[in-house]
């Protein structure tokens, strides 16, 4: 199985070889968060889509206090292992939607077909906020350490995610998309800025 304990051990766990470490996780989360409760968001329930070892947990839960808080996994290893909710994103249900969906390095790993379902399925599932990355083609050919990144993976221009996503989501930079309809009054300087030719 792919997402198995030797997958988690190279990218996540041995200093020599993870891309990742906990305190970089950390300091994403706290990004999020800070970025979503900046925009006067009221966040009580979070998904942590792909949540992987759980990094992101704690300081979640630091910034949010009493936030309910749903590890998302579709590592049968990883779920059994720490608890986490066992389904791949483009398939998971949820009663009540999430203030907060954060989808960190998750789509890279879906073909075409299921990441247009995960993309569809955040919009269902999202209330508010969706802080959101994932490896592009453009990220591996000018920004990927290639040494340490998983290169197994789905490569898509950026626009291919841009177009799915923007029927949905309004990116707001650093990652943070919002619901279409919610237009927070954002300074000129802190709106997206027009692309540049690289």
């Amino acid at each position: 199985m792919r997402f198995d304990a030797e997958y988690y051990r190279r990218y996540y766990r041995d200093p020599e070889t993870r891309i990742s470490t906990p305190a970089e996780q950390a300091r994403i989360a706290t990004l999020a968060c800070a970025y979503t409760a900046s925009l006067g968001f009221r966040v009580r329930r979070v998904l942590d889509a792909g949540c992987g070892l759980g990094h992101m947990r704690r300081p979640i839960q630091r910034f949010f206090r009493g936030v309910r808080y749903v590890g998302l996994e579709p590592s049968d290893y990883l779920a059994r292992r720490y608890g986490w909710v066992q389904s791949p994103l483009e398939d998971f249900t949820s009663q009540e939607p999430f203030d907060l969906i954060i989808c960190h390095d998750v789509l890279q790993y879906l073909d075409d077909r299921r990441a247009a379902r995960a993309i569809a399925n955040l919009g269902r599932l999202s209330a508010g906020a969706v802080y959101l990355t994932c490896l592009t083609l453009e990220d591996w050919r000018r920004h990927a350490d290639r040494s340490r990144s998983d290169g197994g993976v789905f490569l898509r221009p950026a626009d291919w995610y841009r177009r799915r996503l923007g029927r949905l989501f309004r990116p707001l930079g650093a990652g943070l998309l919002v619901r279409r309809g919610y237009a927070p009054v954002l300074w000129e300087l802190e709106r997206c800025w027009p692309a540049r030719s690289p």
